[in-house]
């Protein structure tokens, strides 16, 4: 087994230190989701639990706008310490962050979601996405023991996969579990979905979603959740060689790029990325079956490109068992190859 410091983690690391160094350089806020001193400047919250809500395990909070360049969550009042760092798409446009609320505050605490227009550790305008709001975080007690990870089902190495193959791997205090190519860290090929505990995950890896041929990939599991500083990695498979051999060809490919985690709390309107090649459907659906179709995606007129955002408030509270299906078809048609996406997930509803 290899265990080493996740690269993108140390990334965010240095970016902490230096940010701690020059938080007073920030300007004064705005009010929420109005600009700020910079011109073409906007944030606000679109999911988030409201305030003097309950949260237990993995909770989703998003942010629209336009130049996000950093996007945190943190106290109610001043700049340490960061309780979070969004992940931030491309454009500048749309923040996320899969918050483990393990690691803030119990009952009672009080925090808020600043944007700024310049990446951590520079001037930058400040706007409250989220003004702030007392959460209650209550969580069973962490599990016990060392950090360990090792895969329990694969394939194994120079086989031929097709179809769905489960993967799954045991071990302990895991928070997020990665299908990735032999080195590196993109593109991912695989989300696992994680037990509460973090003592297993399991991932249905649909391997439709590439080309035909051979590939090698490994599966590392991480002390903490996509995008977070401070990650350890181990590499619960070392890789392994599999020939895809499905009869896909790079006409037609997936990739989910932005979805919520297993088991995490959602609210208000939550945003799902699919990107590839041919895609002309792309639904949300349940675990098994085609009806009742929960939402449809947009597609883009290329058909690399498809994005929902599911408004929450439509749907009743409690569980939503899902899963994103993407077909090479439009809805109706005949002869349509379907991609999982995301494989069936469970989250929990909030308002």
């Amino acid at each position: 087994m290899m265990h080493s410091t996740h690269c993108r983690a140390a990334t965010a690391a240095f970016l902490f230190l230096l940010f701690s160094a020059c938080a007073n350089s920030y300007s004064q806020s705005a009010a929420p989701g109005q600009t700020a001193t910079a011109t073409n400047f906007t944030a606000q919250v679109t999911a988030a639990p409201a305030n003097g809500a309950s949260l237990t395990g993995n909770v989703r909070l998003e942010v629209t706008g336009t130049n996000l360049q950093n996007v945190e969550l943190l106290p109610a009042t001043g700049y340490t310490p960061r309780l979070g760092v969004f992940n931030i798409s491309a454009d500048k446009t749309f923040a996320w962050l899969d918050l483990n609320s393990r690691l803030v505050s119990a009952a009672g605490a009080s925090f808020r979601i600043s944007a700024f227009n310049a990446p951590a550790g520079q001037p930058a305008a400040e706007i409250v996405a989220m003004p702030a709001r007392t959460w209650n975080v209550s969580n069973p007690p962490s599990p016990t023991g060392g950090f360990t990870a090792v895969v329990d089902s694969a394939p194994s190495d120079n086989v031929n996969v097709q179809g769905i193959t489960r993967i799954t791997v045991r071990g302990n205090r895991m928070a997020n579990v990665e299908l990735l190519p032999a080195s590196g860290y993109l593109p991912r090929l695989g989300v696992f979905n994680v037990a509460p505990d973090g003592s297993s995950a399991w991932l249905d890896f649909d391997s439709r979603s590439l080309p035909d041929g051979l590939r090698s990939v490994r599966v590392s599991a991480f002390t903490t959740l996509p995008g977070q500083p401070g990650a350890s990695e181990e590499i619960a498979m070392s890789p392994r060689r599999w020939h895809f051999s499905n009869g896909a060809t790079s006409d037609f490919t997936v990739t989910s790029t932005t979805a919520p985690l297993h088991g995490e709390i959602i609210s208000g309107v939550v945003r799902f990325e699919v990107r590839g090649s041919g895609i002309r459907n792309a639904e949300l659906l349940p675990p098994s079956g085609y009806l009742p179709r929960i939402a449809t995606f947009n597609v883009n007129h290329d058909g690399t490109y498809a994005w929902l955002d599911l408004h929450t408030s439509a749907l009743p509270t409690g569980p939503l068992n899902a899963r994103v299906s993407i077909f090479n078809v439009d809805a109706g048609q005949p002869n349509a190859k379907e991609i999982i996406a995301v494989p069936a997930r469970q989250w929990t509803i909030t308002r």
